[in-house]
C-alpha cells in the first residue's frame, strides 16, 4: 500500500513513502539502538490490583473496571525493549501482548521477561499496520509509536479496531510545539549529509559531533548541552529519526475522531511531572478571561492551553475510548467533583525490586520495600498531612484553605495525589 504524504516544514516526512518501507526503516533503526536503554531496576507490587485500580480511579471507572479481574487483555503496541515487561509486571492478572517491528528490541524484552519469571506476557514481531486484532483488548498502550509511521491515522484506526467496546487506550504522540528543534535538526543533518534514504549510523555520528563540538550560539548551544549526558539510545531517538509526525490537540482530536475514538482525559506521566508541565488547567489572572476559558468543554480548553503555552504545554499523552463506548466519558469537572466527595485513604503496599547487575542481568532484592514513598510538596503535602480518611476529601480541603469548587486547584491535586504518576491516595466513592 503506497501512502502519499506531503513533506512540510514542520515535520520530518520526506521518507514517509509507504507503510512497509517505514516499518522496515524503524525495524532497522530500533534494532540498532535498542530503545529504551536498560533500566536500573524493574519492580512489582504486592497488591496485584494496585495499578488497575489507579487506572480506574483516573478515569472515574468505579464499577466498570477497564481490566476485569482475572480476564483483562492488554496490548502494548510498539513495546520497545522494556514497556511490555513493565506492563506485565504492573498488571500480573492480565494477559499482555507486546508487539514491535524491531526483533532486536523484542530479544531484549524476551531475555528480561525470562529473568524476571514473567508468565503473563507474549511477545510478537509485528507491525501495527498488519496486526489482525478485532475487539480483542481491554486496554491498549501505544506511546511514542504511531508518529513514526508512514500513516499515523491508519495506524490509529488499527488500534481502535483492536479495542473492545468498553476498552481504553493510552496514546502519546509528539506535541508539535515541543518538537521544533529536534525535528528541524533531524532534517538539517540529513541535508548536511547529502544522501538519499536513511543512513542512520552516519547521521548519528554527525549528530554527536554537533552535540559535543558545536561552537555557535543561539538556542542550539544550551539545547546541545542538555543532551550531552544522555545514553546513545536516547540521543539517537531524539536526533536521528527516519520519520516524525507531530500534532496539536486539535489535529490529534481530529485524527482520533476519524478512527472512531474520543479523548477521555490527559494521562499524567513522569516526563511531564519532571518537566513541570503536568497541568492542562491555566491560571489566566483576569476574571473575564478565566470565566471564558473555564466555560469551554474539556477538549477545547486543552486546545487553548496547547496554543498559548506552546513548547511549555504538556505532552500529548491522553486516554481515549471508542465514541460508541457503553461507558460514558466523565468530564474533568465531574471527575473533580467525585474526587472531593470521596473518602480518600493513603495507599499502603510493598514492592519487590529487581536490580540490574554489572553483567546486565536482573536480580531480586532481599526484601520488599514500602510503596508508595511520599514525595509531594505544596498544596499536595498540606492535604496529605491533614487528611481525614473518615470524611469526604472536601472536609480536608476546607480545613487547609482550598476551595473544593475550584476546578483548577482540585484537578492539580488529583494529578499530584491520586494518579498513576503520584499514586498516594485511593478514593472511595460516596455510596449511591
Amino acid at each position: 500500500m503506497q501512502t502519499h504524504v506531503q513533506d512540510t516544514d514542520g515535520q520530518n516526512l520526506a521518507l514517509a513513502t509507504s507503510e512497509e518501507e517505514v516499518d522496515r526503516l524503524n525495524a532497522e533503526f530500533y534494532s540498532a539502538i535498542r530503545y529504551p536503554w536498560p533500566p536500573h531496576y524493574f519492580e512489582q507490587l504486592a497488591d496485584r490490583r494496585f495499578w488497575a485500580a489507579m487506572l480506574d480511579q483516573e478515569l472515574g471507572r468505579a464499577g466498570s473496571p477497564v481490566l476485569p479481574p482475572g480476564s483483562g487483555r492488554v496490548w502494548v503496541a510498539g513495546c520497545g525493549t522494556n514497556q511490555a515487561v513493565i506492563t506485565a509486571l504492573m498488571f500480573p492478572d492480565a494477559r499482555v501482548v507486546g508487539s514491535d517491528v524491531s526483533t532486536g528490541s523484542l530479544e531484549v524484552a524476551e531475555r528480561n521477561a525470562r529473568q524476571l519469571g514473567i508468565g503473563n506476557l507474549e511477545l510478537r514481531a509485528e507491525s501495527i499496520h498488519q496486526a489482525p486484532y478485532a475487539e480483542e483488548f481491554d486496554y491498549i498502550i501505544c506511546t511514542g509509536v504511531i508518529h513514526h509511521t508512514a500513516d499515523p491515522a491508519a495506524a490509529l484506526a488499527r488500534l481502535s479496531a483492536a479495542l473492545r467496546p468498553a476498552g481504553v487506550m493510552q496514546l502519546m504522540v509528539y506535541n508539535r510545539y515541543r518538537r521544533t528543534l529536534s525535528t528541524a535538526f533531524q532534517k538539517a543533518v540529513r541535508t548536511l549529509l547529502g544522501k538519499g534514504g536513511f543512513a542512520h549510523q552516519e547521521e548519528f555520528a554527525l549528530a554527536r559531533r554537533f552535540v559535543h563540538h558545536y561552537g555557535g550560539g543561539g538556542t542550539l548551544a544550551p539545547w546541545f548541552e542538555s543532551l550531552r549526558e544522555l545514553p546513545d539510545a536516547a540521543l539517537a531517538d531524539i536526533l536521528v529519526q527516519p520519520v516524525e509526525h507531530s500534532y496539536t490537540v486539535e489535529s490529534l482530536g481530529a485524527m482520533a475522531h476519524g478512527a472512531g475514538l474520543e479523548l477521555l482525559a490527559p494521562c499524567p506521566n513522569p516526563l511531564d511531572a519532571g518537566d513541570g508541565t503536568l497541568d492542562w488547567e491555566m491560571e489566566l489572572g483576569d476574571p473575564e478571561l478565566q470565566r471564558a476559558y473555564d466555560a469551554l468543554p474539556d477538549v477545547r480548553r486543552w486546545q487553548v492551553t496547547n496554543l498559548l503555552q506552546l513548547g511549555h504545554s504538556p505532552m500529548l499523552w491522553f486516554y481515549l475510548q471508542r465514541g460508541t463506548s457503553p461507558v460514558a466519558r466523565r468530564t474533568t469537572r465531574e471527575l473533580c467533583e467525585a474526587f472531593v466527595d470521596s473518602r480518600c485513604m493513603k495507599q499502603r503496599t510493598t514492592r519487590r525490586m529487581y536490580m540490574s547487575t554489572p553483567e546486565g542481568a536482573y536480580r531480586p532484592s532481599e526484601r520488599e520495600l514500602p510503596y508508595p514513598v511520599w514525595r509531594g510538596e505544596g498544596d499536595a503535602r498540606r492535604v496529605y498531612e491533614a487528611l481525614d480518611s473518615n470524611l469526604p476529601l472536601r472536609a480536608t480541603l476546607e480545613r487547609v484553605g482550598i476551595d473544593p469548587g475550584d476546578l483548577r486547584a482540585v484537578n492539580r491535586l488529583r494529578a499530584r495525589l491520586a494518579s498513576s504518576v503520584f499514586p498516594f491516595l485511593k478514593a472511595h466513592p460516596r455510596p449511591g
